[in-house]
C-alpha cells in the first residue's frame, strides 16, 4: 500500500508547531534558522527535515527552526544575505558566496554521490554524443551534482542540448518520467530512491566520478560553543537507538565529520563553468 502524501498544509504545519514544541523544552530559547537546498519539494523536504531537526534540537539544547524559499534562487538568495544560521547545501562553495564565510561541520553519512544523465529504460540513446540538440532537464543552474558536473561533462564532449530547468532534481526526473525531455541529470542517489518511490526504471547514460554529499555549514556569526553542540547532536544520531525510526525514514545512514578541504574538487567544478 503507498503511503499518502501530507498535504501542503500539514507540511506548513509541521513547519509551525515541531519547534515551537520544542522551543517550551529548551526554556524559549529563540531557534537558530536551518536552511535545506531544494533537492525535492518543500512539502518533501518538511517531511525529512522536521524530525531531523526537531532530534537535534532535543539533544543539543539549541532549538533548530527549518527556513527555505519556494525555489533553489530563493533559498540561494537567502543564504547570499546571512538569513541561515545553518545550512545543508554545497551552493555555498561557488565563488559568489566566499565571502560569506560558511564553514564545513559536518556531511551527509552517505556513500560519495555522482552526477548521473539518465534516459527512459527503453530510450534508444546510447551515448552522450546522441544527446546532441536534444531537451534535457536539469534542477537549475545552480545545481553542482545535477548541472556543474554534467555541464563540464557535455562540454568535453562536444555536446550541445537544450537545457530544460526543473527547478529540483524531483522535477527534473518528472519531466523524463513523463516524456517531456530525452534525459535527466540527477544525483545517484535521488536517482535511486525516486525510481523506488515512483516505480520508474531508468538507464545510466553517463555517471561522474565521486563528490562528497552535501554539506552542513554554519554561519561565521554563531559562537563556537553553540556550533560544536550543534556538530555533535548531528554526528552522535548514528549511534542513538532514539534516531534509528527518523533515520530509517529519512532513507540515510548518519552524519559523517567533514571539513573544507573536502570539498575543493567542488570548487573546482564550479569555476570550470563559471560560477
Amino acid at each position: 500500500m503507498m503511503r499518502p502524501r501530507v498535504s501542503v498544509l500539514a507540511a506548513l504545519l509541521l513547519l509551525v508547531v515541531v519547534l515551537p514544541l520544542t522551543d517550551c523544552a529548551l526554556g524559549q530559547q529563540a531557534p537558530l534558522a536551518f536552511g535545506v537546498l531544494n533537492q525535492q519539494s518543500v512539502v518533501l523536504t518538511a517531511e525529512r527535515w522536521n524530525p531531523i531537526l526537531h532530534y537535534v534540537s532535543a539533544v543539543s539544547g539549541v532549538p533548530l527552526r527549518l527556513k527555505m524559499g519556494r525555489t533553489v534562487q530563493e533559498t540561494d538568495a537567502m543564504m547570499g544575505r546571512g538569513e541561515f544560521d545553518f545550512v545543508y547545501t554545497n551552493h555555498n562553495f561557488q565563488t559568489e558566496y566566499d565571502a560569506l564565510g560558511y564553514r564545513v561541520i559536518a556531511r551527509w553519512g552517505d556513500e560519495p554521490i555522482r552526477c548521473v544523465i539518465a534516459v527512459s529504460a527503453d530510450s534508444l540513446v546510447q551515448v552522450l554524443a546522441e544527446l546532441r540538440g536534444k531537451r534535457v532537464a536539469f534542477p537549475s543552474k545552480d545545481a553542482f551534482v545535477a548541472y556543474a558536473v554534467p555541464a563540464v561533462a557535455l562540454k568535453k564532449a562536444g555536446v550541445r542540448v537544450e537545457e530544460v530547468f526543473a527547478g529540483n532534481q524531483e522535477g527534473a526526473l518528472a519531466q523524463l518520467k513523463a516524456g517531456r525531455v530525452e534525459a535527466a541529470a540527477v544525483n545517484s542517489r535521488f536517482l535511486a530512491q525516486y525510481s523506488e518511490r515512483e516505480g520508474v526504471r531508468f538507464r545510466e547514460l553517463y555517471i561522474s566520478e565521486p563528490y562528497p554529499e552535501l554539506a552542513v555549514v554554519v554561519h561565521p556569526r554563531v559562537p563556537a560553543g553553540i556550533v560544536e553542540k550543534v556538530r555533535q547532536a548531528l554526528l552522535g544520531m548514528k549511534l542513538d537507538p532514539r534516531a534509528d525510526a527518523i533515520r530509517e525514514r529519512a532513507k540515510w545512514p548518519s552524519f559523517e565529520t567533514a571539513t573544507d578541504q573536502d570539498y575543493e574538487g567542488v570548487r573546482r567544478v564550479y569555476r570550470l563553468i563559471g560560477q
